[in-house]
């Protein structure tokens, strides 16, 4: 997956930018250069190629971290976002 992201940690103002490194309906892997903590919540924001309009997840907590990468769990996403995630990870796993 090649798409940027971006994020923020709920009630801090530490945000960064960064690049998916996988991304499922439930979660995904994130390189930046911003060092997160396991355990944290985050709203993320995903730029799936050309779009102008990112995918928004209100709520995503921090599952692993490590030098320059992270992993997350959506949990607190929308049902129109919800979709729009399945739709693109559907897009990226079929084959060509």
């Amino acid at each position: 997956v090649q798409f940027r992201s971006h994020f923020s940690i709920k009630g801090k103002k530490v945000q960064g930018d960064g690049e998916l490194l996988d991304l499922s309906p439930d979660g995904c892997g994130v390189k930046s250069a911003v060092a997160v903590q396991t355990g944290l919540e985050l709203e993320l924001c995903i730029f799936t190629g050309n779009e102008s309009n990112p995918i928004t997840v209100d709520g995503a907590v921090v599952r692993w971290a490590q030098a320059n990468e992270f992993g997350v769990s959506f949990i607190n996403v929308r049902s129109p976002v919800q979709r729009r995630l399945t739709e693109v990870w559907r897009k990226l796993a079929s084959p060509l």
